[in-house]
């Protein structure tokens, strides 16, 4: 999958991504317009870096359509935008000993490729 991922992303496909707010209480810093990224591969290898743009807290239900179209994953649509979150925050959640719900915030991530190794 994180070849599929860093593909999309190099590609200009995925220009968003979203995580769950309350799981960065365990230690890593929330994301920030203007943080730089480096994106790996599934060799752990660096495929380009991004800057983040834009960055809203949305409760997972009101996540719209659009946000889920430019994370460029599968057909591109909430539906299936839904259909792969919904279980990975679940798994999520239940490793930190947290319970999933419709009301989880969401960090809602829009970033710039702004290096890739083919420039």
């Amino acid at each position: 999958m994180a070849n599929d991922l860093a593909d999309l992303t190099v590609r200009g496909i995925k220009t968003a991504t979203t995580s769950a707010a309350e799981l960065y209480e365990f230690g890593e810093p929330k994301p920030y317009a203007g943080e730089y990224n480096i994106i790996l591969n599934g060799n752990q290898k660096p495929v380009c870096i991004t800057r983040t743009t834009v960055v809203e807290t949305i409760p997972y239900d009101l996540v719209s359509a659009e946000h889920a179209y430019h994370e460029g994953e599968g057909d591109r649509s909430l539906g299936y935008w839904r259909k792969v979150h919904e279980p990975f925050f679940k798994q999520e959640y239940a490793q930190m000993g947290q319970n999933f719900h419709e009301k989880i915030p969401c960090i809602c991530e829009v970033f710039e490729v702004v290096y890739s190794g083919t420039d």
